[in-house]
């Protein structure tokens, strides 16, 4: 029984971790409406009222207890501190789920969580690989481009979580996309990590995409976006000592950004102008990210969450493809110019529904 449990570890963390999440939804829900927890609409947030925040619940324990149930034959020196890390998010996220933090106090938690992985579990950016002719950096560096990269990647996932479906959706490609090169470099821990994310995410999809249910809060996105940091370091670390690399080294942080582009980029381009234009705290909340945009000029939350999916996967593909035939500075600013490029259409569009008089905030 325990030889069988090793060989189909990933599929028993993939099943596993769907059916937990999926089982306990409908439970967390009823508590809400019992203890009067809800998300109310506000400026930003048009959804009906007494939608349960606290999906997260369901993706962490369906995704954790999955993950440790189907590892329990590997080990990492790293493991520990990654759990660890989990659960402070965890609790930060449920915290700020059911009373707002204000932003200081949920960065903290974030940089608590970063700094355990990253100092004690050593799961860092070691180099650039080549890219742009940098290779190894030194440790303070490291450390420090560490921390801004989590805290960029927790924060890009809690920002695109606006609409239904949209993180998680992401999520479930980041995850699978990582999935492939974890199973092609026999990486069964991380192969497992990312199996369970994906069960757990595709479990909670049905309850959020369409006429949602219940939403994953603050403890689900900030929990996937510390997942796909780790699942993206890990990737870069073990391309990068294989024996048989698929990727040039300098060209898995060009891949590892087409993996991200989504978030990354509505990210950089919110804080620009909250920052820059607006004079504002890039944590004040805004209508100015993608997804809002789309949603204002008519498509509905699933068509606006399912195109920017089908977006993300065309620029994974066309990174692979490319890989071959243009130098990873040029693919990079390649892929840069054109995700800047694609995401001005929604405004421009916009823009011009407003002139013709047929524009309407969607919600």
């Amino acid at each position: 029984m325990a030889d069988l449990l090793e060989i189909y570890a990933p599929l028993v963390a993939l099943v596993l971790a769907f059916a937990i999440t999926y089982l306990s939804i409908p439970a967390i829900i009823r508590l809400s409406l019992v203890k009067r927890l809800y998300d109310l609409p506000d400026v930003r947030k048009k959804h009906a009222a007494r939608i349960s925040p606290l999906g997260g619940m369901a993706i962490f324990g369906g995704m954790i207890i999955s993950f440790v149930f189907s590892t329990a034959h590997l080990a990492n020196p790293a493991l520990n501190s990654v759990l660890v890390a989990l659960f402070i998010l965890f609790i930060t996220g449920v915290k700020d789920d059911l009373y707002p933090l204000v932003p200081y106090k949920k960065m903290l938690g974030q940089v608590l969580a970063i700094g355990i992985v990253v100092l004690q579990g050593n799961v860092r950016l070691e180099s650039f690989y080549g890219l742009f002719g940098i290779n190894e950096l030194p440790y303070i560096v490291s450390v420090l481009l560490s921390l801004v990269f989590f805290l960029g990647i927790i924060n890009s996932f809690n920002f695109i979580d606006g609409i239904n479906g949209l993180s998680s959706g992401i999520g479930i490609i980041v995850s699978c996309t990582y999935a492939l090169w974890f199973s092609f470099f026999q990486e069964d821990l991380f192969l497992i990590l990312a199996l369970a994310i994906v069960g757990s995410q595709l479990a909670f999809l049905p309850y959020n995409l369409v006429k949602a249910k219940i939403f994953m809060g603050d403890s689900g996105s900030m929990i996937l976006g510390f997942l796909a940091a780790i699942l993206t370091i890990y990737f870069l670390q073990v391309n990068e000592r294989a024996e048989e690399v698929v990727l040039l080294k300098i060209d898995a942080m060009v891949f590892s950004f087409s993996v991200l582009i989504i978030p990354l980029m509505d990210t950089i381009r919110v804080v620009f102008i909250r920052v820059f234009i607006l004079r504002k705290s890039p944590f004040a909340a805004d209508r100015n990210h993608i997804h809002h945009t789309l949603l204002d000029i008519g498509l509905s939350h699933a068509q606006a969450s399912l195109l920017l999916m089908g977006i993300n996967i065309i620029f994974i593909v066309a990174c692979y493809f490319l890989n071959d035939f243009l130098r990873a500075k040029f693919l990079f600013i390649g892929l840069s110019l054109t995700a800047i490029a694609l995401s001005q259409l929604p405004f421009i569009i916009k823009k011009r529904q407003k002139k013709r008089g047929i524009y309407q905030a969607h919600s």
